[in-house]
């Protein structure tokens, strides 16, 4: 008896341990990426991090060893928008996205949740693009998540061609390509920061001109209309009700 409430004891202690040790991992995380944010990379030091996140530099550099791994795993962390997460093709739009029956479902999760992940991300941009330009594994780690967006794509891409709905001549590995312009950090930012554009109105722009330019056409066929397919979804309100597929 003694023995076990001495384990029921140690294990309350461990756990409590962690989850101060998690906490604290976050706080320096949120403050990493508020500086990186504001400051950009290069004038963005540890222990402003540390100062910031209200802990000891010599923390930050045992937690995290470097500033390049700890911008690393704050990309991870910001590009899935939660502490641990699921690998991006187990999630359930994914897999939504996969089995829809309608291409347009597929393209209009797509729109949704990538950009979300772009949405994320943009205020980074400039602190990875001018750490990955002096760390050699910073920009391997952001050339392996575009490598990795691209794949994810073709998967669904090639999941619409098989059931016969992609454009005549149009592959999947054609239509990723198309996608992965249409569908980009690039062209997030050159239409939300350059152009003013609302994320919603991003995210309908980037659905309508992927169905445009990837689906087969089905005039005179049943399909739901696109503001029907986007059900549900942060941009549907900004679709006509009578826009056809």
């Amino acid at each position: 008896m003694i023995a076990m409430v001495i384990a029921v004891k140690t294990d309350h202690v461990v756990g409590v341990r962690k989850a101060r040790a998690q906490e604290t991992r976050r706080r320096m995380l949120a403050a990493a990426q508020k500086l990186f944010a504001g400051r950009g990379y290069v004038a963005t030091t540890m222990a402003a991090i540390a100062e910031e996140a209200s802990v000891a530099v010599q923390t930050m550099h045992f937690t995290f060893h470097t500033k390049a791994d700890l911008l690393q795993e704050l990309i991870m962390v910001v590009s899935a928008g939660e502490d641990d997460p699921k690998p991006v093709m187990d999630r359930e739009w994914v897999q939504e996205s996969m089995a829809a029956t309608d291409p347009q479902r597929s393209l209009a999760l797509m729109a949704e949740h990538g950009t979300d992940i772009f949405r994320r991300m943009a205020p980074l941009r400039n602190a990875i693009e001018t750490a990955a330009s002096v760390d050699p594994d910073v920009a391997a780690l952001w050339r392996s998540i575009g490598v990795a967006r691209r794949g994810g794509m073709k998967r669904i891409l090639t999941a619409i061609g098989a059931k016969g709905q992609l454009r005549p001549r149009l592959g999947p590995d054609r239509a990723t390509d198309i996608a992965s312009v249409i569908h980009s950090h690039e062209a997030f930012l050159g239409l939300t920061v350059a152009g003013g554009w609302s994320v919603e109105e991003y995210k309908a722009w980037s659905y309508l001109t992927l169905c445009d330019q990837l689906l087969a056409d089905r005039s005179g066929k049943r399909r739901p209309t696109r503001r029907a397919s986007a059900k549900g979804l942060s941009f549907q309100r900004l679709l006509s009700p009578s826009l056809r597929g």
